[in-house]
């Protein structure tokens, strides 16, 4: 998914590049910003529905040294 996301990313990234008309500029920042929010939620609906493990996290200095000394 995040792949397909960042190709979406990229065309209009190009695209933007490449046009001559302001407004269709605009557009497409608009686009790549959508495109950069549903590639953000993704992961996180996933997660929500056990599609998907939550990768590890950090864990604290004081819980670590508390389940080492115990």
């Amino acid at each position: 998914m995040s792949l397909l996301s960042a190709g979406g990313i990229g065309n209009y990234a190009t695209s933007a590049a490449a046009i001559q008309r302001s407004d269709l500029a605009f557009k497409y920042e608009y686009l790549s910003t959508v495109v950069a929010q549903y590639a953000k939620s993704g992961p996180e609906i996933m997660i929500k529905n056990n599609w998907l493990e939550q990768p590890p996290g950090i864990v604290g200095k004081e819980n670590l040294a508390k389940n080492k000394n115990g």
